[in-house]
C-alpha cells in the first residue's frame, strides 16, 4: 500500500504533512535548518524521534521513509499472533 503525503503550509515557518486527514508529520524551519516532526509510533508504539536537516526536501523525504515503516508495522501479517483473553472468550461462545 503506497500513501502519499500532503503538505500544507501552517504559519510563516512550519508545515503539517497530511496522510488523508492525520496530521503525520510537522516540519518547523530555524532558519538554516529544518525540524522533522513525526507524530506517528514505531513498530512497538514509541514515539519517533525528531530529525534536523539542512534541506526541506530532506526532511521530506525522510518523512515518505518513516510513513512506509509505519505502514508496515502497522500492516504487518497477525495471523501468527496468540489470541488475547478477550478474543479467546468471543471464540469459545
Amino acid at each position: 500500500m503506497r500513501l502519499n503525503i500532503r503538505w500544507k503550509p501552517y504559519f510563516s515557518d512550519t508545515e503539517y504533512g497530511m496522510v488523508g486527514e492525520i496530521k503525520a508529520f510537522s516540519i518547523v524551519c530555524h532558519g538554516s535548518s529544518f525540524t522533522l516532526d513525526p507524530r506517528l509510533p514505531n513498530g512497538k508504539g514509541v514515539p519517533l524521534p525528531s530529525e534536523e536537516f539542512r534541506e526541506v526536501d530532506a526532511a521530506k523525504a525522510r518523512a515518505d521513509v518513516l510513513l512506509e515503516g509505519f505502514l508496515k508495522a502497522f500492516l504487518a501479517d497477525t495471523r501468527q499472533a496468540k489470541p488475547t483473553v478477550v478474543a479467546a472468550g468471543k471464540e469459545a461462545s
